[in-house]
């Protein structure tokens, strides 16, 4: 059986490492921009209230139950800093008020000892919670739609989605001798929060793909669990537990993944970035600059006195035929051109060979493995030979 402290510090931790895999992400962007600087706000007060009460939890020292309640504090307002940045344009001065005079208010009750302002500064601390969260939801749906754009409006609603999951499952994050329980499942939202950001950066998933995903994702961690009780024996508290714990793996997993894939679109995104701001008068300061590319790394540039041992006319008419040539495309080849591609291939262990000069003649031979060849990486290379060959013949009509 699952004991609740155990399962309240699982989802607390997983939420906490879904909001640093979050952060990460949203660092790589365009980190020096107001809205950014005041998502990454809002992102690190939810992760130190999650590894604050953590702390609280298994330590009991003061220390970290005040810096729960500060972080707790704080989150109202993160929430209207990011909701007034997203729409560009200014809250209500009442919800100004609102939100940060109970920051400040928070911030001074978090020092008070538990015997003099519990259970009051628990109840206060919801209901705080509660109506600026329902102003910042107000804010985002009587909002003017026509003065954003779709991306921006697509943020503002995956958010809104959000807080309507947020809103019931923060009630469970407050104990009290009447309320008990099994389990906190603000942890829970907070990841499906994380996961709904990091979708953004995903412009081909839509809301309807995103909650759809969540429901079956949810669905699958349900019926394990009930596996996981029937096969145990377990009562209904510990079947709680135990589900949210299990959505909370699956939660935290794919976010991970979904990290891991805007990292590697990232990566490969600079070689549309080398392609559009790098110099282009410079056909061999472009290729080795180029050789620096994941996608790329460790080509080889070969001249034509390394391909002396060639019929070097019949490479020619061969490359500019088939500019981008792989080691496994030999149909419609004849048996010689076949032979010299099998020959360079395997000399210098390619996959690839493209050209990229015709005078003087130059090509380029690149190790890139089936797993990686993508439709993506195929049709970026196929740009890549397309901008060096223009570069050469540009610089070759410009020289003397």
């Amino acid at each position: 059986m699952i004991a609740p402290t155990v399962a309240d510090t699982f989802i607390s931790l997983a939420a906490f490492l879904g909001l640093v895999v979050l952060i990460r992400a949203i660092r790589t962007f365009d980190a020096g921009s107001p809205l950014t600087r005041r998502f990454l706000f809002g992102l690190k007060v939810l992760a130190a209230l999650m590894i604050g009460r953590v702390l609280a939890w298994w330590t009991g020292l003061f220390l970290f139950e005040a810096a729960t309640i500060v972080a707790a504090g704080l989150v109202p307002l993160a929430t209207v800093l990011v909701a007034e940045g997203l729409m560009r344009r200014h809250a209500p001065r009442l919800t100004k008020w609102i939100a940060a005079g109970g920051a400040a208010a928070f911030a001074v009750l978090a020092f008070l000892p538990a015997s003099l302002a519990d259970p009051w500064r628990l109840v206060g601390l919801f209901l705080y919670q509660l109506v600026t969260f329902a102003l910042a939801g107000h804010m985002a749906v009587t909002r003017d739609r026509k003065s954003l754009s779709r991306a921006e409006n697509q943020a503002v609603d995956r958010i809104a989605l959000s807080l309507l999951l947020i809103l019931p499952l923060l009630v469970t994050d407050f104990r009290s001798a009447y309320v008990d329980l099994p389990v906190r499942l603000g942890g829970l939202a907070i990841l499906f929060l994380c996961w709904l950001l990091i979708s953004l950066g995903q412009r081909a998933v839509g809301h309807r793909d995103t909650v759809v995903s969540f429901v079956i994702l949810t669905a699958v961690a349900l019926i394990a669990a009930l596996a996981i009780g029937i096969e145990n024996d377990l009562d209904a508290a510990a079947l709680a537990r135990t589900a949210s714990v299990v959505t909370a793996a699956a939660l935290l997993g794919v976010i991970w993944k979904d990290g891991i894939g805007l990292r590697t679109e990232q990566r490969r995104q600079s070689l549309i970035r080398h392609l559009a701001e790098d110099r282009i008068d410079d056909t061999l300061g472009f290729l080795k600059e180029l050789q620096n590319h994941p996608l790329v790394e460790g080509a080889l540039l070969l001249e034509e006195a390394e391909l002396a041992d060639l019929d070097l006319a019949g490479l020619k008419e061969l490359t500019a035929a088939r500019p981008l040539l792989r080691a496994t495309e030999t149909s419609g080849l004849s048996e010689a051109d076949a032979e010299q591609l099998a020959w360079l291939t395997e000399k210098y262990e390619a996959t690839h060979v493209m050209l990229v000069s015709r005078k003087p003649f130059r090509l380029i031979a690149l190790n890139m493995p089936s797993v990686s060849a993508t439709p993506g990486a195929e049709a970026e290379l196929k740009v890549v030979q397309r901008m060096a060959l223009l570069i050469s013949e540009r610089t070759h009509d410009r020289d003397p």
